[in-house]
């Protein structure tokens, strides 16, 4: 667990500290080492250009492309989109707490500028092999997907995907031989087209920081329990059951067929002082 963004952990049933929240029958990898964590942040953070104020700059840009997206009739309401990101280091602590499984396939809702996919195709690539047998083994992630319904980010996480690979190629081929495939989308996880649909029934880990949604897709004044319903019944009608599912500042309805398995306390600047990781478990 890495304690400097995860502070708290309840779970449904009282377990030894080395046995997983979700299941005691599949194989959990290992968790991620720091420095390995460190090493995929300073990747990340090079292919998506945050060096100095940088960061603040991509920010900006990024709340363009949502505004530039809530200027079309046709889009959701202008309160119903925030853009908020989480760290490399807090996702690492909610898969570690999830416990990545060989062959999981991972999707980010609401995937913005695509620091998660990205980081996520990383975490969990095997350091230990010579290179040789990467497409074998070579990662626990199988498939990292990214869906977002504002064609400018879609556009700008591509642009992402596209520099970690050059910077992959020219410093990390290892890496590179052993980092998930990335698809990143433009798409309305509520409306889902037949792609994204299929990508909803492969999903074994989704993620969704929720601070997303508000407005009509929420019930409650308080960030952490908010009850999403629309979102929940879109993503019980998609994900197949097994898939566990992370929302960050947000609840789905057990009535809808996640059965709650704990929360996290994460760190983000965006919800100072503190957000809250709830993971649930499909039916």
């Amino acid at each position: 667990m890495h304690l400097l963004v995860a502070s708290v952990f309840v779970l449904l049933y009282t377990v030894p500290a080395s046995v997983n929240a979700f299941s005691s029958a599949p194989v959990i990898v290992p968790e991620v080492h720091p420095a390995h964590v460190t090493k995929i942040t300073q990747l990340v953070q090079a292919a998506l250009g945050d060096e100095g104020d940088a960061s603040n700059n991509r920010y900006a840009f990024a709340r363009d492309a949502v505004t530039n997206f809530q200027e079309n009739d046709e889009s959701p309401p202008s309160n119903e989109l925030v853009y908020g990101e989480l760290s490399v280091e807090v996702l690492a602590t909610i898969l570690d707490a999830v416990g990545v499984q060989e062959n999981d396939v991972f999707l980010d809702i609401g995937s913005g500028d695509g620091a998660l996919v990205l980081g996520a195709s990383l975490l969990y690539a095997d350091t230990t092999n010579n290179g040789d047998d990467a497409s074998d083994g070579g990662n626990a992630m199988k498939m990292c997907y990214g869906v977002d319904i504002v064609p400018g980010l879609v556009d700008r996480s591509i642009s992402h995907a596209d520099n970690l690979h050059r910077i992959l190629q020219d410093n990390e081929s290892f890496l590179q031989q052993s980092q998930a495939n990335i698809e990143l989308l433009l798409g309305d996880i509520h409306q889902p087209d037949s792609q994204l649909q299929n990508i909803l029934e492969e999903t074994t880990i989704a993620v969704c920081f929720a601070t997303t949604w508000s407005a009509e897709n929420a019930v409650g004044t308080s960030l952490q329990g908010r009850k999403l319903p629309k979102l929940s019944k879109a993503l019980s009608r998609g994900l197949s059951s097994g898939c566990r599912v992370v929302i960050i500042d947000g609840k789905l309805d057990e009535e809808d067929g996640f059965h709650w398995m704990g929360d996290l306390r994460i760190f983000c600047p965006d919800t100072a002082p503190y957000s809250v990781a709830t993971l649930y478990h499909k039916q």
